[in-house]
């Protein structure tokens, strides 16, 4: 018994963590004449590192035909320091998936 209470305090809290990293990336999407760019934005160099393994997680999906075909994911670096405005940040998300080979 001991060791079930244990096994879900443990779990409990690792689902917990987890919920907290995923949080701390900002998830915009831009919508491109029918197709759809989701760009997963990290504030902090730590923040950045999820952004990226997230987008290669969509995008992995994505080529399994996982993920809609119309969709494309990128990670946006926002750590430098410099916030970008909504027009700036969608230029950036727009830049990136333009320069993604499909």
């Amino acid at each position: 018994m001991k060791r079930f209470i244990l096994t879900a305090v443990v779990a409990a809290v690792a689902l917990a963590c987890v919920g907290q990293a995923q949080a701390a990336v900002e998830t915009y999407t831009v919508d491109l004449n029918g197709y759809a760019v989701i760009g997963f934005v990290g504030s902090t160099p730590d923040d950045y590192a999820r952004a990226q393994q997230q987008a290669s997680s969509w995008e992995l999906q994505r080529h399994l035909m996982l993920k809609p075909q119309s969709i494309k994911a990128v990670a946006i670096d926002e750590s430098q320091g410099v916030a970008l405005n909504q027009a700036q940040l969608r230029d950036a998300i727009v830049q990136a998936a333009l320069a993604k080979t499909p």
